[in-house]
């Protein structure tokens, strides 16, 4: 047997628990807003997608920032680029508050870490809020430990305690929106292109095999990093070049063995399995094995691969490396999983993340220091690489890219989907895709972007279009609109490490300028489901599922605050005004 490449989850934990304070819910120190010598108003800043790139999100935080005002408190937006705005969230932490998507599954562990203390001063969206509180993180060890009814019971309380701590305010699920030609592939799937096992379902209808989406996030043709945060949403593209152990189809089915080809439970408590590999390479012609896997949860927990005197766990891909306890390697190049969960959809989860080549990123374990990025002080190469060869093992491999401009894949054909080892695998995904090449082009707007498909220059929307241009692609002939409800959800995130968001009092009045009715018609111009929890379906209690108004009420009426009722609530707070404005007092 070969020798075990365990999947840390050491020293990461070590301490955590110390370093965060448990007064008000939060990491840092609570500074007294009232109790010292000099006052000023105030003044707040809300961090932004621009305008162009996420304009719900602008809207929504102006919606904030004007009502925030309206109680006195000097309240500005401030719109960067998508990559600088989540640097500056997920890895550097520098924020007040900010409005933006969170690219959610729809999974309950997301919220493990999202939220758990442990992960307070880590990259990504682990605790990007700095939050802590016993109570929640008790609840969220323990959805982990069960399964069934237990388990649903559990995330229920767990978001009643969400709602109530406001670590961050849910608002609303954004529909997805698409367009798509017919003329050219068929088998689009509802909101278009959002998922890497969409591009594989594809139908070719005419003659041509070069598929043609759109971009409007250009981010991918600069960075191709899986585990580079502020360079990635749910990584759907980078998806396409990187396979995961298994893959969750939106079809309600269980998980599909993807690059494992048979998945044998023991029945053990936390879960273990043996896993069997299909026989694949990676794109440059080596095979992928089983140490490949075992590297890769090593490396996700610790990128640093132990060289450092504390672990630089990856920004991306945490939750799911966190679930695993170690990886023992067999001789006949099978492995041995073990979890650290009896519940077998999280193994599942923990299963889905993207497998690396160990013998490309090894040598990334190194130090390096980059302008702007500051991870705890320590910062691999692998989290900075900008990975522009991208070697993966998935149905497309990198051909080429024109920064901000355009990128290309071509069909891999050595995958595991053109040949005959494809047991398990659903029959609409052999054969890796009706297409040889996707070229994808970026547009300089969503109004850009239906252009080109009634031009016929495009085939797709890769990525979602705004609410601005369905009437014009509802009469667009060529164009078909399709549109479905996504998981990904807008909020507001607060900077619990620094005062006055160190205050729950502080943080739940702020959410109650927020009208999510409002916000749905006017922001997001009617397509969206307003919400205050962040998951859906069975996993929302029954007092969380929105009826028209929330647990925390919007403190007004049609998306205009009512000023008195949200001083006398910031006063009752114990936060003091003069001559209108909410003062903070300073030192001399």
């Amino acid at each position: 047997m070969a020798p075990a490449h365990p999947a840390s989850r050491r020293a990461f934990l070590a301490g955590a628990t110390g370093a965060l304070a448990a007064a008000s819910g939060c990491v840092g120190e609570i500074r007294n807003l009232a109790g010292r010598q000099r006052t000023s108003q105030l003044s707040l800043t809300i961090k932004t997608p621009p305008a162009g790139e996420d304009p719900y999100a602008v809207r929504i935080a102006n919606h904030l920032a004007t009502n925030l005002s309206e109680s006195g408190i000097a309240t500005m937006v401030d719109p960067i680029s998508s990559d600088v705005l989540l640097r500056d969230i997920l890895v550097n932490h520098d924020f007040d508050l900010y409005v933006a998507r969170y690219p959610s599954q729809s999974a309950p562990d997301e919220l493990h870490s999202m939220l758990h203390s442990s992960y307070g001063e880590e990259a990504g969206w682990q605790n990007p809020f700095g939050f802590s509180d016993i109570e929640v993180d008790e609840l969220l060890e323990q959805q982990r430990m069960t399964d069934g009814d237990d388990r649903i019971d559990t995330v229920h309380e767990l978001q009643r305690q969400i709602v109530q701590l406001q670590p961050f305010t849910t608002i609303a699920f954004p529909d997805r929106i698409g367009a798509v030609r017919t003329d050219r592939f068929g088998g689009w799937p509802s909101g278009g292109l959002s998922a890497p096992t969409n591009y594989l379902e594809l139908e070719r209808v005419g003659e041509t095999t070069t598929l043609r989406p759109l971009l409007r996030n250009e981010r991918i043709t600069r960075n191709r990093n899986p585990l580079a945060v502020e360079y990635r949403d749910q990584g759907d593209l980078t998806g396409l070049l990187y396979e995961p152990l298994v893959r969750t189809i939106d079809d309600g089915t269980d998980p599909v063995p993807w690059l494992a080809r048979r998945i044998e439970w023991d029945g053990s408590e936390p879960a273990a399995a043996t896993v069997a590999l299909r026989r694949t390479p990676w794109h440059d012609g080596e095979p992928v094995t089983a140490d490949d896997v075992a590297f890769t949860y090593e490396f996700l927990n610790d990128t640093s691969l132990g060289t450092f005197d504390s672990p630089v766990p990856t920004p991306w891909r945490r939750g799911q490396a966190s679930l695993v306890d170690s990886v023992n390697v067999h001789s006949d190049g099978q492995f041995r999983i073990d979890f650290a969960t009896p519940n077998r959809e999280l193994a599942y989860r923990a299963l889905s993340a993207p497998i690396l080549p160990e013998h490309i990123w090894r040598d990334r374990a190194e130090s390096t220091e980059v302008a702007g990025i500051d991870i705890a002080g320590q910062t691999t190469e692998a989290l900075v690489n900008s990975n522009g060869a991208a070697i993966g093992s998935g149905p497309v491999r990198f051909d080429e890219a024109v920064t901000d401009e355009s990128l290309s894949f071509t069909s891999f054909k050595h995958h595991f989907l053109r040949t005959d080892d494809v047991d398990g695998i659903p029959a609409r995904f052999v054969g890796g895709g009706s297409f040889d090449r996707i070229e994808f082009t970026v547009t300089p707007s969503h109004d850009a972007a239906v252009e080109l498909l009634v031009n016929d220059e495009a085939d797709a929307s890769a990525d979602g279009l705004q609410a601005s241009v369905v009437p014009r692609i509802a009469r667009s002939e060529g164009v078909s609109l399709t549109i479905r409800q996504a998981d990904p959800y807008y909020h507001v995130g607060f900077n619990c490490r620094r005062a006055p968001m160190t205050d729950p009092r502080f943080r739940r009045i702020t959410a109650q300028h927020i009208d999510r009715a409002f916000v749905v018609a006017e922001s997001i111009e009617g397509y969206g489901l307003p919400s205050e929890a962040p998951l859906k379906g069975e996993w929302t209690p029954q007092d969380l599922t929105w009826s028209g108004e929330a647990t925390l009420p919007f403190l007004g009426e049609d998306g205009q605050v009512d000023v008195e009722a949200t001083r006398a609530a910031f006063r009752e707070a114990g936060y003091q005004y003069e001559e209108g404005r909410l003062v903070r007092r300073g030192e001399d």
